[in-house]
């Protein structure tokens, strides 16, 4: 039992040193963090919805934002049930936890959790 409760608390430590590793970055930083995890903060300057997800463009308006925020709809719910309607957060800061990936030209953080998205103030 001593064992497992040892095992345990190292892992939780593990994870604590890995998110406090993380860098926090702006956004218009994130050419120079492509493949990595980051935290990523830059105010929404458009929100726009696809056909199957909705986009956060961080400091511009597409094609000329530094970042775009990806929530796919199958996890839009809890979402819009921690902010409400994304549409609201239009020019506040914000920032996201995630990998930096590159899509036809445009870099994107992929976020599944709400968690991992914070409206700061």
């Amino acid at each position: 039992m001593k064992a497992i409760l040892a095992t345990s608390i190292s892992i939780l430590t593990l994870l604590i040193s890995a998110q406090a590793q993380e860098p926090k970055i702006e956004a218009f930083k994130a050419p120079f963090h492509v493949g990595k995890s980051v935290m990523a903060c830059g105010e929404v300057a458009q929100v726009s919805k696809g056909k199957k997800a909705t986009y956060l463009n961080l400091d511009k308006e597409y094609p000329n934002q530094s970042l775009t925020i990806l929530v796919w709809d199958s996890n839009l719910a809890p979402f819009e049930e921690r902010f409400g309607n994304l549409k609201r957060l239009s020019g506040e800061r914000i920032c996201a936890r995630g990998k930096i990936s590159e899509y036809k030209n445009t870099l994107q953080i992929k976020v599944s959790n709400p968690q991992f998205l914070r409206l700061m103030k």
